[in-house]
């Protein structure tokens, strides 16, 4: 073996022992991708529901093939390994659709031949700082409010909702992620209100990121 053949032998020899070595990684079967094809088209219907709501995604019964998404009735998947309609399940081909408390976010698994793919959605991040920015204007405007209440009589409202302040009538502002008027809850947007005493009170909104800080207090 001439001197040249010896040091290409002896090149290769740590690359020949890594790729004995590394672990098989198994290819994703024509017939799971088409699985996982037909969750990126129910994730298209998903998606376009919650765009069309503010980011609130459709519940459990409507994803399906009748379950009323918009457009759906264009086309909906076939479970490739049945030949029959996609439809909710555990068994490859099928898919689990599961809702986040708030209604905000989802995640779409499809269930393949070996382990599962996962979709998941939400607001995006510039409609949640959006929403919170508008959140925190509120409660500034609120806070104006309860100085004018003061000044009319004397001490801070027990409680902050629209029918404590009936005259001079106020412009109630709205629940940034419901839209309908702002109230106490604990809700995106809703208001967390305490008096203290007479002469002062703690005011906080409900933000994406919790309860907003520090809390408004008295001006006066």
């Amino acid at each position: 073996m001439t001197r040249r053949v010896l040091a290409a032998v002896l090149a290769t020899a740590p690359l020949a022992l890594l790729l004995a070595a590394a672990p098989r990684v198994s290819a994703v079967s024509f017939v799971d991708k088409q699985v996982q094809a037909g969750g990126l088209l129910i994730q298209n219907y998903i998606d376009r529901y919650g765009q069309a709501r503010q980011f609130v995604y459709p519940p459990r019964a409507m994803v399906k093939k009748g379950g009323g998404l918009p457009n759906a009735k264009l086309i909906w998947p076939a479970n490739p390994w049945t030949g029959k309609v996609m439809g909710p399940g555990t068994t490859r081909g099928t898919y689990t659709y599961a809702l986040g408390a708030d209604g905000r976010t989802y995640k779409l698994t499809m269930h393949l031949s070996k382990g599962n793919h996962v979709l998941r959605g939400g607001a995006p991040q510039w409609f949640k700082a959006e929403r919170d920015t508008a959140s925190r204007h509120t409660a500034l405007l609120l806070q104006r409010y309860l100085e004018s209440y003061r000044l009319q009589r004397g001490s801070y409202p027990e409680s902050l909702d629209a029918t404590g302040f009936p005259d001079p009538p106020y412009v109630w502002p709205t629940n940034p992620w419901t839209g309908g008027g702002v109230a106490e809850g604990s809700g995106l947007g809703g208001l967390s209100y305490k008096r203290v005493g007479d002469a002062d009170y703690t005011l906080r909104v409900r933000l994406t990121t919790g309860w907003s800080t520090p809390a408004l207090k008295a001006l006066l």
